[in-house]
């Protein structure tokens, strides 16, 4: 590689302090010079102490090395300087003795301080010990994943970690995180980020985010995190000094497309290694389990070009290294597409395992907020049917070590729009941006079980949404900084009210069921087409397991206010043991005898709710 990131950004080593930062096209003999300003953590608010700076040499070479190796004795000595704690620092760029850039952040710094501060330790912080040499990623297939922003969460890692056993109670076996690197404002998404490397400091920094994958790996939970890779903040190193230099950009420019400002431009060397670098950083040294890659289409060039593809391509054969990802030869590494235009061919044509489409949500959103039939699409969605052009099972390679299960996720709500619960009680209403919750009812709370039933027995793999196991009420406008900007903690108060309490019930019962029988796993079913009445909102399908001897699932879902009825034939005979009902007292719970597969057998479907029976074997 171009970039060895373990030789880049701050470091020290005893009493010596090094900064090493790649500069393509800033050179002194264009008469730049480079300078980093120092200041120690308690200094950083007292006026009359000044920074401490130095200037770095001009090494060399196509990439631009600049570097400082000096001892902390021999900095100028200001306030607490050369005293034990945390430093930040910044850089800065002079032009004929003018400064043209008066500071941008370290692009390698693996800490950071509030807003556009690099940080380092002195001395530095022991290297973290791993106590989960024994961890296997689950298979694709398998994952039950939860969507979670850490400040609206649990505020930071130690507060996710204390929630680990809550996770862990719904059946999730997978946590994305939405964008933990270094942000600019004090709160926002993460989808601007300022720095690749340096973990967000309000939420506990590198250490604690390490803790916090450790003790989940620990449950058996993968952890995987959001990558934005299409574009950056406007501060970003590799943005802010090529603009104000003018000077050739080395990694910033138009690629493919670009909504989000400027975009990064994977044509360039090094644009390509760097995000090769920063995925190498977070499976090996932070030991995540893999990426959910946002607003793909900004960096996909086609199944052989440069951008998206080659980078998935070369992280599933780099992760084999690692042996929490090995399973017969394939790498169990979890790369997830956000690609809505084409979340099939993604799957066809590059070493992605999952893809990410809103069709199920939008169709849900429609179904809350104008209550009746429930759309053919919307099961089509859910169990994946579609004849014109079938979701691909397995991703088909020559080289049997690059065939693997692919999949797709399916959610009802995540972080770009409103809760469900926002539209069941009233949907959006003027310029509130979604915060007008004082006058909105929770009491129509039951009206999501059918969707929860839905979501924990389709095809695919279920995504939660932070809060949507017992029933978050915030709206999002559609556009607006305020999306971004704007902090919806969860209530977590809404866990213990009577309502929040039976849906996260039904949550955790459906988790156990899906992870209990590979039927609700498996990419088999059957919907009932002719039985159902999905203009009274009944929906009947049946899930099949893979393996014929274990049990099949027959789901009936009523999205209606009214009591329905569906008569179908049963796919087999013997005892069908229904799970949702009664499931505290299994023995009292409904119970099929299935003698004859040509009879018909009736099942009454409560309001708002549904049925599962469980063939036993």
């Amino acid at each position: 590689m171009l970039i060895d990131r373990n030789s880049l950004g701050s470091r020290v080593i005893g009493e010596e302090l090094r900064f090493d930062l790649l500069l393509p096209h800033i050179t002194p003999d264009k008469s730049y010079r480079l300078f980093v300003d120092i200041i120690h953590e308690k200094d950083q608010f007292t006026p009359s102490v000044p920074a401490s700076s130095a200037e770095l040499s001009w090494l060399g070479g196509d990439l631009g090395h600049w570097q400082l190796v000096v001892d902390m004795a021999d900095l100028p000595w200001h306030g607490h300087m050369g005293e034990p704690g945390r430093y930040f620092y910044r850089y800065r760029i002079t032009h004929l003795e003018h400064t043209v850039v008066p500071w941008f952040t370290d692009p390698f710094a693996q800490a950071s301080g509030p807003g556009t501060l690099s940080a380092f330790d002195y001395p530095p912080a022991e290297s973290y010990e791993w106590s989960d040499g024994d961890f296997r990623v689950p298979p694709v297939t398998d994952l039950m994943i939860y969507e979670l922003m850490v400040d609206e969460f649990a505020e930071n890692f130690a507060g996710i970690r204390s929630r680990l056993d809550y996770l862990a109670g719904l059946g999730i076996n997978c946590i994305e995180l939405m964008p933990v690197t270094n942000v600019r404002e004090p709160f926002r998404w993460g989808y601007m980020p300022l720095s690749y490397f340096a973990i967000e400091e309000r939420y506990g920094g590198k250490a604690a985010l390490q803790a916090l994958i450790d003790e989940a790996h620990g449950r058996g939970i993968a952890v995987i995190h959001d990558a934005v890779y299409a574009h950056a903040h406007g501060d970003f190193c590799y943005h802010r000094v090529y603009r104000l230099t003018g000077e050739e950009n080395p990694m910033m420019g138009f690629f493919v497309a670009d909504m989000f400002g400027g975009g990064a431009n994977f044509a360039r060397p090094f644009t390509r290694e760097f995000f090769a670098a920063v995925n190498d950083y977070f499976l090996q040294d932070l030991h995540f389990d893999g990426f959910r890659y946002d607003y793909v289409p900004g960096y996909y060039d086609g199944p052989v070009g440069v951008g998206y593809a080659k980078l998935v391509y070369d992280t599933y054969w780099k992760s084999l290294e690692q042996p929490r990802f090995r399973a017969d030869g394939k790498s169990r590494v979890i790369q997830i597409a956000e690609h809505l235009q084409m979340p099939k061919r993604i799957l066809h044509e590059t070493f992605t395992s999952g893809s990410k489409r809103w069709g199920p949500m939008l169709e849900a959103q429609s179904l809350v907020s104008q209550p009746g039939k429930v759309s053919e699409r919307m099961v089509h969605q859910l169990l994946l049917i579609d004849f014109s052009e079938p979701w691909p099972a397995r991703r088909a390679d020559a080289d049997p070590n690059a065939t693997f299960p692919v999949t797709t996720l399916q959610f009802l709500e995540t972080h770009d729009k409103s809760r469900l619960m926002y539209f069941v009680s009233g949907g959006f209403v003027g310029d509130s941006s979604g915060f007008d919750l004082i006058d909105r009812s929770r009491h129509d709370w039951y009206r999501l079980q059918p969707f929860a039933i839905a979501l924990m027995t389709c095809e695919g793999v279920p995504m939660l949404w932070q809060g949507q196991e017992f029933g978050e009420i915030y709206g999002l406008p559609d556009q607006g900084d305020i999306r971004v900007l704007a902090a919806r903690p969860l209530h977590w108060d809404y866990f213990y009210e009577p309502g929040g309490r039976q849906l996260v019930r039904l949550y955790r019962r459906l988790g156990r069921l899906r992870a209990g029988h590979q039927a609700l796993r498996s990419r088999s079913s059957y919907y009932y087409y002719r039985e159902s009445d999905p203009d009274r909102g009944l929906v009947a399908y049946h899930r099949a397991p893979d393996d014929p001897a274990q049990s099949w699932v027959m789901v009936f879902i009523n999205f209606g206010a009214y009591t329905g009825s569906i008569e179908l034939k049963f796919p087999l005979a013997g005892r069908w043991r229904e799970q949702l009902n009664q499931f505290d007292q299994p023995d009292l719970a409904e119970l099929i005898k299935v003698a004859d597969t040509a009879a018909e057998v009736s099942v009454q479907v409560p309001s708002h709710y549904g049925k599962l029976f469980v063939l036993e074997v």
